[in-house]
């Protein structure tokens, strides 16, 4: 998988983060939150080994 689309959105996610911040809303704390911890998630996976392929 091409990981250039996902750190470009982490990296955007980040900069959203920051403004969010300076609105002080937390809904939209929580949900930029939620949203860079699914970011993450498809990053991890992306770099992981195969391990279904040694099953």
């Amino acid at each position: 998988m091409n990981d250039a689309p996902l750190d470009a959105l982490a990296t955007q996610c980040l900069s959203v983060r920051d403004l969010i911040d300076s609105v002080g809303d937390p809904l939209m704390r929580a949900a930029i939150d939620l949203l860079l911890i699914e970011v993450g998630r498809a990053l991890a996976e992306s770099c992981a080994p195969d391990s279904q392929a040694e099953a």
